[in-house]
């Protein structure tokens, strides 16, 4: 091997791996040699067969590859390689005595990435080398920015079908309910005209809470979200949220668990009592006729736990995490029916790690499903 004149610096080389194939022992030294010492991780086969099964196991950044191998050549592990989706883009270096035009056209027909002649030039080869991990490198990136993008314009898709979805419901309802008004009106029945009245203004409440949930989601996650703290007593706070949900349906009780002493925190206060009251509505959507729901607060540790217990059919450990996320559907119970959990606990865990908090659900085998929320606590008054 002949010296250049300059160092040449591989780029990332720590990082980078190369694969030498060849049948010739000193050769194959004398490049492991050269490449590790400037920074490479260097994996080495002895034909043309463990060759090709190494770099489809181990997906190497460049493959410097001889061409004269006894039982496969090395046009053939090229082309191989190139005909093999999963290491297509792997660059190959051909080192080769063959000089002859015919040998390096049959080479580009295999779909070698460059050549490197024999003997070898120390400067030329680490040249090409990093050259060809460079290249591997940005092809990488740009097939890592892709898979992004393809993962963003399929969240994009689950989002705007699931805000669809979510907002077709209660879109009937007000439909169905200003027509009644209408032909309520038009019979002169006042006492219905009143009653469809305020359905129709509690499902536009609903619509508002729901269009919320999705700018405020957005503006927590981009910290765009103005939070005011303030000292809070949750033992207070906690009734105060629940009762603005109105009366438990389906002759649901509310069952309190509070501490009689103050349980301080330092928080906004609108936003806390949302994710009370995101975590009660939660509830009653799942909890029986004739059950109860539990709603706890305990102080240990410096932190507030707040606990909401509902009587629903329980969510399985392993979709647990995933009902926090942007209109997750986890199914839920033991028939395994998907429900769509929307915004509300994407807003709920959104809104408690801006306070420095964490949330949670835990759920017995039995049924029934145990949200939790922790906040830091301040020193209870004496």
């Amino acid at each position: 091997m002949s010296e250049a004149g300059s160092e040449v610096q591989p780029a990332g080389a720590s990082a980078a791996r190369i694969l030498v194939v060849d049948d010739e022992p000193r050769n194959v030294q004398l490049l492991q040699d050269l490449l590790e010492s400037r920074g490479y991780t260097v994996w080495t086969a002895a034909d043309g067969e463990q060759g090709l099964a190494m770099a489809q196991e181990r997906f190497p950044d460049v493959v410097l590859l001889d061409i004269m191998m006894p039982r496969l050549n090395g046009f053939d592990v090229c082309r191989q390689l190139k005909a093999d989706q999963s290491t297509a883009m792997i660059p190959v270096l051909l080192v080769t005595s063959l000089g002859a035009r015919e040998d390096r056209l049959a080479g580009i027909g295999a779909g070698a990435n460059d050549f490197i002649t024999k003997p070898i030039d120390t400067g030329d080869l680490l040249l090409r080398v990093r050259n060809a991990v460079t290249t591997k490198r940005l092809h990488d990136e740009v097939t890592s920015q892709f898979r992004k993008l393809q993962e963003l314009e399929a969240a994009r898709d689950t989002l705007t079908h699931m805000i669809v979805h979510d907002l077709r419901s209660p879109l009937t309802g007000l439909q169905a309910y200003l027509d009644l008004l209408r032909m309520a009106v038009a019979a002169g029945a006042n006492d219905e005209v009143l009653e469809y009245a305020r359905e129709a203004n509690a499902i536009s409440g609903q619509l508002k809470d729901m269009v919320s949930q999705v700018l405020d989601a957005s503006r927590l996650e981009s910290w765009q979200m103005p939070i005011s703290p303030e000292d809070t007593d949750l033992v207070q706070l906690l009734p105060i949220a629940a009762a603005s949900l109105g009366p438990a349906p389906q002759a649901v009780q509310i069952v309190y668990q509070l501490p009689r002493h103050p349980v301080v925190v330092s928080c906004d206060r609108d936003l806390i009592s949302r994710v009370l009251v995101n975590l009660v509505g939660n509830a009653f959507k799942f909890t029986a006729r004739n059950s109860e729901i539990r709603i706890g607060l305990e102080a240990h540790n410096g932190r507030a736990r707040i606990t909401v217990t509902d009587g629903g059919p329980g969510i399985a450990a392993e979709h647990r995490a995933m009902i926090f996320e942007k209109f997750a559907q986890a199914p839920l119970g033991r028939k395994g029916v998907m429900r769509s959990t929307g915004l509300g606990l994407t807003f709920c865990k959104l809104a408690v790690q801006a306070h420095g908090g964490s949330i949670g659900v835990e759920s017995a085998e039995a049924g029934g499903a145990c949200f939790w929320v922790e906040l830091p606590r301040q020193t209870e008054p004496d």
